[in-house]
């Protein structure tokens, strides 16, 4: 069983994924009706010479003669990934699935697994959590793999492989969405902080008013006081001056009242004395 070996970059450290092109080593006598191993021969030709676009056009020929066979949509497949069309490439994998023979089947999970890699890396900058959901997927399918075929090294390295860069990958995920969570607190936390300003504007505002509302109140009251003392000292001032009157008013009383008192001594005839 042939195998090629495909190197690509994780974490600024080479590794080795490992891709399989077993589907392209069916021949025609085993697999195929009669009249369709020349398509096939000479598809597998194509493939090898990396004219993948040839070949799959004898492919899809000689799917056309034998729809249901496994193995040309499992070449399909292999060509479609070698082209990097790898969501096409998922597509013809999965209907490779069906085949009765556990190793062909085991090999297309396999394949699965690494396109899914693919497609998770290329939306590693764009769409991180895609990224993760597609490389938890590649996952499931080597899982698959090796239930299918225990003795499969190659499967067996792609999941550690893979699993240890979905553990990366999570952490750097983690940290977006903290940061993220972060602006957005920060973001609140600003919006906070220019309401306090705003309502402390207005609180200085009203506290301006309120003080000046004050000073008109307290020179109102002060006003006020002067003029009650005013008043007060003008009702002392009278006071004072009726108490003069009065007592002056007394004393001509007292005055007049002598005298009547000496008059009407004096009138009764009866002299005492004089006054």
């Amino acid at each position: 069983m042939q195998k090629s070996v495909l190197n690509f970059k994780i974490s600024r450290v080479v590794l080795l994924i490992m891709f399989s092109v077993f589907g392209c080593k069916f021949s025609a006598s085993t697999c195929f009706a009669e009249d369709s191993s020349g398509l096939i021969n000479k598809a597998n030709r194509f493939y090898q010479q990396k004219k993948y676009d040839q070949a799959i056009t004898l492919y899809n020929q000689a799917q056309i003669k034998l729809p249901e066979a496994a193995e040309i949509n499992y070449n399909i497949g292999a060509a479609k990934y070698k082209k990097e069309d790898y969501a096409s490439a998922i597509s013809f994998f999965e209907k490779a699935t069906a085949s009765r023979d556990k190793i062909l089947e085991s090999k297309a999970n396999f394949n699965i697994g690494n396109a899914k890699y693919k497609l998770g890396k290329l939306k590693e900058n764009t769409d991180l959590k895609e990224t993760v959901n597609l490389l938890r997927q590649a996952l499931d399918y080597y899982k698959r793999a090796i239930e299918l075929d225990s003795k499969d090294e190659d499967t067996r390295i792609n999941h550690e492989l893979v699993e240890k860069e979905l553990k990366t990958l999570l952490d750097k995920l983690k940290q977006e969405q903290e940061k993220k969570e972060g602006q957005t607190g920060q973001a609140e936390e600003n919006q906070d902080q220019s309401g306090d300003k705003q309502q402390d504007k207005q609180g200085d505002l009203a506290q301006a008013q309120k003080t000046e509302e004050q000073k008109e109140e307290e020179a109102k009251t002060a006003q006020a006081q002067a003029s009650k003392a005013q008043s007060a000292e003008r009702e002392k001032e009278m006071s004072e001056q009726e108490a003069n009157m009065l007592l002056e008013g007394y004393r001509q009383e007292e005055s007049s009242a002598g005298k009547l008192e000496d008059r009407k001594r004096g009138f009764s005839g009866d002299v005492l004395k004089d006054w």
